[in-house]
């Protein structure tokens, strides 16, 4: 049986040799194209977890030295208790106020608590000069503790000039 019978013997040899190359194109296209796409998908899926696993192995190599250093330092992250470091805060910025003779409101929220965080929520409403008031909110963010304004309100009193009130949200951070 003769593969194109009707065509001249160099006719029949282009149309075959033209067969092969395209069935050649598809297998390319259906089968080595894909296959080499995955590869490529795989090598760098591969690298991307050689790449997490050695930064891992470095913070497993390194996690003696930051207990030691959590050790060392933990006594100076750890309170006497939440209370205290609550009342604590208070103190420290009703010290402020006074010291900047401002107005002061404390409205205490209620405590976040997460693993090795606790949050302390604190409204204040603060009235005074507009000097006063700046002077607070200055000295408030240069206090030795973390502190977080999640909120801050400056408005005008209408009756006064140049008196201003403040509403600030804060949250003091204590590690555990």
């Amino acid at each position: 049986m003769k593969l194109f019978p009707r065509l001249r013997p160099r006719e029949r040899r282009l149309a075959l040799v033209g067969l092969v190359i395209f069935a050649c194109w598809m297998l390319v296209l259906g089968v080595v194209d894909p296959l080499w796409r995955h590869v490529a998908a795989l090598r760098t899926s591969a690298e991307t977890e050689l790449n997490l696993a050695r930064e891992l192995s470095a913070l497993l190599a390194q996690a003696p030295e930051i207990g030691r250093q959590y050790e060392q330092f933990g006594r100076y992250l750890e309170a006497a208790s939440p209370e205290a470091d609550r009342s604590a805060l208070f103190s420290a910025l009703e010290t402020l106020a006074r010291s900047a003779n401002v107005q002061l409101n404390l409205k205490p929220l209620p405590v976040k608590e997460e693993e090795r965080l606790m949050r302390f929520p604190v409204e204040l409403d603060l009235e005074g000069g507009s000097h006063d008031v700046l002077a607070f909110t200055d000295a408030l963010l240069r206090l030795p503790r973390l502190i977080a304004v999640d909120r801050l309100r400056i408005s005008v009193v209408p009756a006064r000039e140049s008196r201003l009130r403040a509403n600030l949200v804060l949250q003091q951070l204590v590690l555990r």
